[in-house]
């Protein structure tokens, strides 16, 4: 097991668990975006032809409403790693940069997980597939995990590399 922190260059230090976990996160998580269709940009347009179609004297229906597409979830779900992994490998430069000490690379991890596990929350909130919900939910709350961890690092070599799995399958990936 690589320590935690490794001094080198006369004392620079080099956080090598942020710096190994951060890319195979980054690879996860640009592998998953890429795979997932961009439907997102299509739905509006569809939305509003929808809209634009019925009519003011149409009887409302009694139906639930069908909730965003798999693939436009999928894809906010995979939009919202993306952009939770890149802070964290901004965060792991500045890291070394900066100097930060072991404390404060916890303290921003966490908080990237957190502002995470909101966002992916969020996303859920508009499922109407029971088992997508789930697998979005799952992640909003391994994500929770995450943020409240002891040891942050951990989570992000170990959990965080996994985190999508139910997600990929009830994506179909």
């Amino acid at each position: 097991m690589l320590p935690a922190v490794k001094k080198i260059n006369g004392g620079v230090r080099l956080l090598q668990r942020v710096a190994i976990g951060v890319p195979l996160a980054l690879v996860a998580v640009v592998a998953m975006s890429a795979c997932t269709p961009a439907e997102k940009v299509d739905a509006q347009p569809q939305a509003a032809a929808s809209t634009a179609v019925s009519s003011p004297a149409a009887a409302p229906t009694s139906e639930a409403p069908q909730g965003r597409s798999k693939n436009v979830v999928c894809s906010s779900v995979s939009v919202d790693l993306a952009d939770g992994s890149v802070e964290i490998a901004d965060n792991a430069v500045k890291s070394i940069d900066e100097r930060w000490s072991e404390k404060k690379v916890g303290t921003e991890l966490k908080k990237s997980f957190g502002k995470m596990a909101v966002k992916v929350k969020a996303e859920a909130a508009d499922v109407s597939d029971p088992v997508l919900k789930a697998a979005v939910e799952k992640v909003a709350a391994d994500l929770v995990k995450g943020s409240k961890s002891a040891d942050p690092n951990r989570f992000l070599q170990k959990d965080f590399q996994t985190l999508t799995k139910s997600l990929d399958k009830a994506c179909g990936l």
